[in-house]
């Protein structure tokens, strides 16, 4: 063991740059043969089975190494996992070499799952890494999504992804719909694509929601636990943890709360469909929309969403789905306060059992301004946009509908605008005030710091407080005894305007391009592309090339936020100048 450690401290850059090299390999190599079926080619199984074989033995001696070395806690026992997992895919290589108990056990499904997880670790550390180098961290944050955009639809373009083969626009629009969780479709979902096409969907879903950034560095804490100070502020900024010290600590609680929810949504929505004639394969069926609905995505396998008549009146599975989408679009630092609140409740009645001896200090739960307007804007806006879709539709698209079944929809409808994209309805059918207000929910979106799109609540309460303020003539905003800074208020009306152009601008060329579709439709589907929302009166489909591109471009600014893709590309032009602000004199300007 002492040898191993000394191997390590003196050769660990060089094995993580070969361990890099060989899970590239891992994960190029198992698209080629899944995706081309190169299994029929010669030498090519031989030389990927000594690779796969090779990999997983660095990776079993590397994760010893990592634990020898791990002295906190945490990183400690994500290193025995590591460990363990790592043990598990070297002797399921050796049995998938040998050809053993192939009959028995799907040996093949077991080693891909291990092979394609562990090298995606590696290529998390790598990616991560680039957190402590000198790009801004605004153009790093775009430059994941744009690559993890390209190499989905490079994954789609593959012959087994899809029956029939699909173009590069249309892999392109599915990738970023998927990366961008919008949930706007050119093709089928469930019909256009195989099993293979719709699990790449799933995990460009969960890797665009959770950020690829976010889950890259959760990753790369496994292979090395120091990082710079710059990183630590870069991911902060990314998940909108307020307090540098906790970042580490709230990735891992976002990873686990997210994985938590979606298991238990899983499991709720397989009891749901299971007996109904949904579909064939409830189990799949349950993971995708579970991923999907958390992560605000609005992708489904079936043709019209839950407004397929088999799922049309199934409203658990509705309300499920409901639940999962407001769960993902409430923000991480609300979720993380549940979470806490949650653990310190059950902890504290174990500890409150004297004949345990157990014993549980607290954690502090942190009720943030930010938290408290969230949680209020939401609530506002679900229960006004229940009463209103309600009002507005009750003898229009809620007419088949039994009263609470009209209750239930109006309620999935106030949810799913706001930014998930899963329909009950037909929305080609709506009325003029249901389908404003749509668009109005659309736009304002969920919460910052969530799998959701739009300007987000805090963006969208914080103007119309401003808005008030500037009635009352007061110069300053005060919220919960908190003052709120100025800087903060000149990004909300940044955010605002941004929006603003990008949805008009977006549907200028859309009417250019297509003079014969309905202003209003096109405008419904701009702000639902930029607001990542997916939500569509069934025009996207009949779009050119030319237009699917234009609603590419606004699904990837509305992910990245347009203030944050200029913010990126201005700092990597113009150099950042230092030294002492000057001071001028100040001038009024007639506004009003």
């Amino acid at each position: 063991m002492k040898a191993l450690i000394e191997f390590g401290d003196k050769y660990f850059k060089h094995i993580v740059n070969i361990v890099f090299a060989f899970a590239l390999l891992i994960i190029l190599g198992q698209i080629a043969e899944t995706g081309f079926d190169m299994g029929k080619y010669g030498a090519f199984p031989y030389i990927y089975k000594s690779i796969n074989l090779l990999f997983s033995l660095i990776c079993m001696l590397m994760s010893l190494y990592l634990l020898l070395i791990a002295r906190n806690v945490y990183v400690r026992s994500a290193r025995v996992v590591f460990l363990c997992i790592s043990m598990t895919y070297l002797i399921v290589s050796v049995i998938w070499c040998m050809g053993f108990f192939s009959n028995f056990v799907d040996v093949e499904g077991f080693r891909l799952f291990l092979a394609t997880f562990i090298g995606f670790l590696a290529i998390s550390f790598k990616i991560a890494s680039l957190g402590n180098t000198n790009i801004h961290p605004s153009l790093l944050f775009v430059l994941s999504f744009m690559f993890l955009i390209l190499f989905g639809a490079i994954c789609l373009m593959l012959p087994a992804a899809s029956h029939k083969g699909v173009t590069f626009i249309q892999a392109l629009f599915t990738s970023t719909s998927a990366v961008t969780v919008t949930g706007l479709a050119v093709l089928d979902t469930g019909k256009d694509f195989t099993l293979f096409g719709q699990v790449i969907i799933m995990i460009l879903i969960q890797l665009g929601g959770l950020g690829i950034l976010t889950v890259t560095n959760v990753f790369a804490l496994i292979f090395n636990s120091s990082t710079s100070f710059r990183n630590r502020m870069m991911v902060s900024d990314m998940i909108k943890e307020l307090s540098s010290k906790n970042t580490f600590s709230s990735l891992f609680k976002i990873v686990f709360i997210t994985f938590l929810v979606e298991a238990i949504g899983a499991l709720l929505i397989y009891i749901f469909v299971t007996g109904e004639g949904i579909t064939d394969k409830p189990a799949f069926f349950a993971v995708f929309h579970s991923i999907s609905a958390f992560c605000n995505a609005g992708f489904s396998t079936l043709s019209n969403s839950l407004y397929e008549p088999s799922a049309r009146f199934n409203y658990p599975l509705h309300l499920t789905v409901a639940w999962l989408i407001i769960t993902g679009g409430i923000s991480y630092s609300v979720m993380i306060n549940h979470y806490v609140l949650i653990k310190n409740n059950l902890l504290g009645r174990l500890a409150s059992i004297k004949s345990l001896g157990f014993e549980y200090q607290k954690e502090i739960v942190k009720f943030t301004t930010n938290n408290w307007l969230i949680i209020i804007t939401t609530s506002i806006l679900l229960v006004a946009g229940t009463v209103l879709f309600f009002l507005a539709e009750y003898n229009g698209s809620l007419q088949e509908h039994s009263f609470w079944g009209k209750v239930a929809v109006s309620f999935f409808n106030s949810v799913t605008p706001r930014t998930a994209g899963f329909n009950n309805i037909n929305m080609g059918q709506l009325g003029i005030p249901a389908f404003m207000l749509i668009m109005a929910l659309m736009w304002i979106g969920a919460s910052p710091g969530s799998t959701g799109g739009g300007i987000k609540t805090t963006t969208f309460s914080l103007a119309l407080l401003s808005l008030w303020n500037v009635i009352l003539g007061k110069e300053k905003m005060v919220i919960k005894y908190k003052e709120i800074p100025g800087n903060t208020i000149l990004q909300v009306n940044a955010v605002i305007m941004l929006s603003v152009f990008a949805i008009s601008f977006g549907t200028f060329l859309l009417a250019f391009l297509h003079p014969e579709i309905l202003f209003k439709d096109l405008l419904f589907e701009c702000i639902s592309a930029y607001s990542t929302v997916g939500l569509s009166v069934g025009i996207t489909p009949s779009l050119s090339s030319a237009g699917n591109v234009v609603l590419i471009l606004l699904m990837f600014l509305g992910r990245v936020s347009f203030l944050t893709f200029l913010m990126g590309i201005f700092s990597s032009i113009m150099e950042q100048k230092t030294g002492v602000v000057p001071y001028y004199p100040k001038e009024n300007v007639v506004i009003n």
